[in-house]
């Protein structure tokens, strides 16, 4: 696996991971209320903080997108990035596991609903944030990581 520690593989996965957090984030930051409802059809949440995870959320995704992308704090980025997802594929399984048939408010496609895909998707997302931490040689960074 050594391919995975060339410094433009990382690049490149950090540049895609980042522009999908920063994609995924624009839809939710501009229709709030909608996020809100998508997370409340997850039914993990307590009632009533669905409206708050709706408004922090999505501004947490940009900022680590854009850390990502710009290359500021991108070991911090990509733990931030990695916890989303954990968290993300362990409300996928739930409502996979309780036969929810909703849409999963990734932000990425309109009407996208739950299913194995979108755990897969975002392991594989998991998987390049994890070379992105990985990574033997910073390339393009603003504070890069120190050993």
């Amino acid at each position: 696996m050594k391919f995975l520690q060339n410094k433009w593989i990382v690049l490149i996965f950090r540049l895609s991971l980042g522009a999908m957090f920063i994609y995924a984030s624009m839809d939710k930051i501009n229709d709030p209320r909608t996020f809100s409802g998508d997370i409340r059809a997850y039914q993990i949440v307590p009632f009533g903080f669905e409206n708050f995870l709706a408004i922090i959320l999505p501004w947490l995704e940009l900022l680590t997108g854009l850390g990502l992308v710009i290359g500021v704090m991108v070991e911090g980025a990509a733990l931030i990035s990695m916890g989303l997802l954990v968290v993300f594929i362990i409300a996928i399984s739930s409502a996979i596991l309780r036969g929810f048939n909703i849409e999963c408010g990734c932000g990425l496609k309109e009407g996208e609903i739950v299913g194995v895909q979108k755990i897969l998707e975002n392991t594989i997302f998991f998987l390049m944030g994890l070379c992105i931490i990985n990574r033997t040689s910073p390339k393009y960074e603003i504070f890069p990581k120190s050993d």
